[in-house]
């Protein structure tokens, strides 16, 4: 693996614990603020359900599968091109989203800690199937699958970049 690799995994495994960490505080002062000081102006305002009914929303956004499929085609184009910055752009972009998305995950993992401390739910990771997906799909695409590392393919790039164009419409429709 190389050390890129082993930079991104170490910053996402830092996203996911900070967000669940950070999401746990929130909500448990979020519940604590509703429960004893509701009187106080706009702490009663605070919304005690509004997280929870955000990760559905979050979790099964096409959002990120529309991402990814615009990002395969433009992978294609871009292995038809030669151009750093273009090369970089995806890069660049591929990796925020994977931080993004574990982010994401992180959050829905700290409310659901927090919804099995506080009322006892079972945990259920099953809504965030579509994101650890995308995780997956963008993990990919900030590595292995990378502009870079396929142009190391030599001419057989021009047959991938063909691939990747026709096969991102077809992410958008599966996806």
């Amino acid at each position: 693996m190389s050390q890129d690799t082993m930079d991104l995994l170490k910053v996402l495994a830092a996203v996911l614990v900070v967000f669940a960490g950070s999401t746990l505080v929130m909500l448990y002062v979020i519940y604590l603020l509703a429960e004893y000081g509701a009187n106080l102006p706009m702490v009663g305002a605070v919304p005690l359900t509004a997280p929870p009914e955000l990760i559905p929303l979050l979790a099964q956004n096409q959002v990120f599968a529309t991402l990814a499929a615009v990002h395969v085609t433009a992978t294609g184009i871009a292995l038809l091109l030669m151009s750093n910055t273009i090369d970089m752009a995806l890069l660049i972009t591929a990796k925020a989203v994977t931080v993004v998305i574990t982010s994401l995950i992180g959050f829905a993992g700290g409310h659901m800690i927090f919804l099995q401390l506080t009322e006892n739910t079972a945990l259920s990771p099953s809504g965030l199937t579509p994101a650890v997906v995308a995780l997956a799909g963008y993990f990919l695409l900030s590595t292995a699958l990378s502009v870079q590392a396929l142009r190391g393919l030599g001419n057989l790039r021009f047959a991938v970049a063909i691939a990747a164009i026709l096969l991102g419409p077809l992410l958008l429709v599966w996806l």
